[in-house]
């Protein structure tokens, strides 16, 4: 049986399991024996109300037989329950979105560990070691039933679609959560910007516009949509990289780590020193110095390919980059956005021998990379937060609410004596709550349909220049980010409101459980809130 989350497996066992020490108590004290001896009282009751004669005795009877029939019939299937009915003998398990990784999803199970948290936590789910109580796993048939429906009608459902489309809305978490942890990377990053795209943007403000030659001109123009006046804003600029003068004549200002002497290149080197005079006792640096355009470019050595390829995320983010457009701007997009995560900041080159950096420094990078993986815009802000929570917290929400419908199943059917109708509302409900999941599925295959038409005309590449614009304040960017958020927010909590109350409107009491969905997702909104309040006492946001 295929349920809806990690969080799903356990409190399905949880529920069924207190459910079943009510059921205990109901069938062990006799009570269970109440509801017919009321449907007796009851017919016998209102025949004597009614003045009924001895004629009317037949009609009595059978009113009484049909009611005690009923009565036992919903007893039986919905308390009684067999080992062919147990969850300890079915699989219960998840199948995860795709993760940030871009590894298949691993089916997760009880039997087999979900390796989530809930494992440890919630081991007794699975021993029932909380109680002393056997058979806590067994469901009632009516209930089993219900349930495996249920959930054939969500995996049939999820399965119908011959493809979800690419999940945009995950690569644009991806890359907004996406960090760069190596600090020899990040040192390197720091020494390309100081010695060779500060010199670089220096000699182009420099440079009359008229002494640039006709590709420069091209890659500036603003209808240029891969690259455009803001081409040379930073470190892998093309124009820097193909103007004669820039990356190709400029070399770093000291040796770099990995990069072997070329005494054609490295003319300042000594070949041979003499063994007298001036040359005498001189010895070269362990490592060359090579050209801008060789520091970025070359192979695997080069820093682009090193920024785009140094951990798994950051390789399936240029993967997924490099499906629409060329590999060239593929790397260029995600060598521009690990560009702002490492925000580097200019240091003179004199102070950066070796790996020597000031303390001073450290800090201040620290600082403002810190700032800036934080947001851009308190309303952005405010809208990712209150949507990672609400993602997160009504998947939550719906375990539980199914967790607590399934423990007081036995109760409310035994208090209403044993009633048809309360079974098979019973039966609407829990159909009504897990349809809630495909319904979310709905909204996110939207989502990234929304997000697609947000962007159109230049493939994928075109999610990470928004990325970058949105990192740095773009305003339209902000605009459309707050939309996307705002459209999908609305779908998680507007769809399972829909649906709920469309059920009542067929005489399925039940829309009071949009009450909880709207509270659960007010809840989730405030901790967004709560968490932006933080952040604000600790980062000047704008």
């Amino acid at each position: 049986m295929k349920l809806d989350s990690y969080l799903e497996i356990f409190t399905t066992l949880y529920g069924w399991a207190f459910a079943n020490l009510l059921g205990e108590i109901i069938t062990g004290t006799g009570l269970a024996a109440l509801p017919f001896a009321l449907i007796v009282f009851n017919a016998w009751r209102e025949a004597k109300e009614r003045g009924m004669g001895f004629d009317g005795v037949t009609g009595l009877l059978e009113s009484v037989q049909t009611k005690l029939i009923t009565a036992v019939m919903v007893m039986m299937l919905c308390f009684m329950s067999s080992p062919w009915t147990s969850l300890s003998n079915i699989r219960l398990s998840y199948v995860p979105t795709r993760s940030y990784d871009g590894e298949p999803p691993k089916e997760a199970s009880l039997n087999g560990g979900t390796g989530s948290g809930y494992d440890a936590a919630m081991a007794n789910a699975k021993n029932a070691a909380f109680s002393s109580e056997g058979n806590l796993t067994f469901v009632p048939i009516w209930w089993y039933s219900i349930m495996t429906i249920s959930s054939g009608v969500n995996s049939s459902f999820k399965a119908g679609f011959n493809s979800s489309g690419e999940d945009l809305r995950m690569i644009q978490d991806m890359a907004r959560m996406a960090t760069i942890e190596d600090s020899q990377l990040l040192h390197d990053i720091q020494r390309f910007y100081s010695e060779c795209f500060v010199p670089a943007r220096s000699k182009y403000f420099r440079t009359p516009r008229n002494e640039l030659s006709a590709n420069a001109l091209q890659i500036l123009d603003r209808n240029n949509k891969p690259y455009g006046p803001g081409d040379v804003d930073w470190i892998g600029s093309q124009l820097f990289r193909t103007e004669p003068g820039f990356y190709t004549m400029m070399r770093s200002y000291n040796p770099v780590p990995g990069w072997a002497i070329d005494f054609s290149r490295d003319t300042d080197y000594i070949q041979t020193p003499a063994t007298e005079g001036p040359e005498a006792g001189y010895v070269n640096p362990d490592w060359g110095r090579p050209t801008c355009k060789q520091w970025w470019e070359t192979g695997t050595t080069g820093l682009r390919d090193r920024m785009v390829n140094h951990t798994s995320m950051w390789q399936r983010m240029t993967n997924f980059a490099s499906s629409g457009t060329t590999e060239d701007q593929g790397k260029d997009s995600v060598a521009k956005l690990a560009f702002q995560k490492a925000n580097p900041t200019f240091i003179s080159p004199d102070t950066m021998l070796g790996n020597d950096r000031a303390t001073s420094t450290k800090i201040y990078q620290a600082t403002t990379g810190f700032v800036s993986s934080i947001g851009v815009g308190v309303q952005t802000l405010q809208a990712s937060l209150s949507l990672t929570a609400l993602l997160n917290a009504l998947p939550m929400a719906q375990a539980l609410i199914l967790m607590a419908l399934y423990m007081l199943l036995p109760l409310i059917t035994f208090m209403s004596g044993y009633s048809l109708s309360v079974m098979w509302h019973g039966a609407i409900a829990i159909f009504t709550i897990k349809f809630w999941t495909v319904l979310w599925f709905v909204a996110r295959w939207i989502d990234s349909n929304l997000v697609k038409s947000m962007y159109p005309g230049a493939g994928n590449n075109m999610i990470f220049q928004e990325l970058a614009q949105v990192a740095t304040e773009g305003e339209s960017q902000l605009y459309k980010r707050m939309i996307l958020e705002g459209l999908l927010m609305m779908m998680f909590v507007g769809f399972p409101l829909i649906w709920t109350t469309l059920v009542g409107w067929i005489g399925f009491n039940i829309v009071n459980l949009n009450g909880m969905m709207d509270q659960s997702s007010h809840q989730a909104q405030n901790a967004g809130k709560t968490s932006l309040s933080a952040a604000k006492k600790f980062v000047p946001l704008k």
